[in-house]
């Protein structure tokens, strides 16, 4: 879908092949909408992913996980699992403080048991075919990588929703 317009009490739909009048559209865009970028050089390799739909398919692998919520850390989880991976995870904070209580206990157990490294206050600066630079409080670091996968949250669709004219959080529409 490209574009929505409300005219005359009905939608016009556009899409990149054609265009559909509607009386009722459902939009179907998930809690989180979009994935965030990092914006960084290199974030559009193929080996740069923002879901994890099967950590069975991983094994022996360089893997950085960026991210500190659940999504981050269950993905952390699933990819320690399999063998032979390297797990590294980069957090931008100085401490977990939003993962579910299990989450929390299941990555400090991995993390003692040498299966998942965490790189606090650390951000991603590069992501090169082998490689990925980190950004950390004591200077760059440069890490093996195979796959990255970003769990840096989402990106409201507010545009296409405001463009179809629905309001947010005190907005107003003023009849005239």
């Amino acid at each position: 879908m490209h574009n929505v317009v409300r005219k005359n009490g009905e939608f016009i739909v556009e899409t990149q092949n054609d265009s559909y009048i509607a009386k009722r559209v459902v939009l179907a865009l998930g809690r989180r909408g979009t994935a965030r970028r990092l914006g960084v050089p290199g974030e559009d390799q193929a080996k740069v992913m923002y879901k994890l739909m099967d950590a069975e398919t991983y094994t022996r692998n360089h893997l950085l996980i960026v991210g500190g919520g659940d999504s981050a850390a269950e993905a952390a989880l699933g990819l320690a699992r399999q063998q032979g991976n390297t797990i590294t995870l980069s957090y931008r904070k100085d401490n977990f403080f939003r993962l579910k209580k299990r989450n929390d206990q299941h990555v400090k157990e991995m993390i003692k048991a040498g299966k998942i490294r965490v790189i606090y206050n650390s951000k991603v600066i590069r992501i090169n075919k082998a490689s990925v630079a980190l950004e950390t409080k004591t200077g760059q670091i440069d890490l093996p990588n195979d796959y990255t996968f970003i769990f840096a949250g989402g990106e409201p669709p507010f545009k296409i929703l405001k463009q179809i004219g629905i309001a947010f959080g005190g907005e107003q529409k003023v009849a005239v």
